[in-house]
């Protein structure tokens, strides 16, 4: 299916969802924050990355940004709890970063799964 990076730093959320997907038939590599995810995207090149938002070391938002300058083509899903603000408004800076989606945590599996399929589809569709 997909090269799957998926960018948490919660535990228990990084866990369900590694599991999640890995279940979905994704290859999963797992990352706590954006600084970890930086120095993997230096060897990797995953064809999605899923990533938090509030981050330890290095924000989601920062870590969008970044990916988009560097590996246009790679599609992104952004999640978020919040913080101190409300989380949609990380999510619509993420979308404006170049997020292809966003979920607000706890994340609906079926939806998630969902947008990975229909991303995926896409890159198909375009590389024809």
């Amino acid at each position: 299916m997909a090269k799957i990076l998926l960018v948490e730093d919660d535990d228990l959320v990084n866990d369900m969802l590694a599991q999640m997907l890995t279940r979905a038939g994704h290859e999963v590599a797992c990352t706590a924050d954006g600084e970890e995810a930086t120095n993997y995207l230096k060897k990797i090149s995953p064809d999605i990355m899923v990533t938090d938002i509030i981050m330890p070391k290095k924000s989601g938002i920062t870590l969008i940004s970044e990916v988009k300058n560097k590996h246009p083509n790679m599609e992104i899903i952004a999640i978020s709890g919040g913080g101190r603000l409300d989380p949609t408004g990380y999510l619509d800076l993420s979308e404006s970063l170049g997020a292809a989606v966003s979920f607000e945590k706890p994340v609906d599996k079926t939806a998630l799964l969902m947008a990975i399929d229909l991303l995926l589809h896409g890159r198909k569709e375009t590389a024809k």
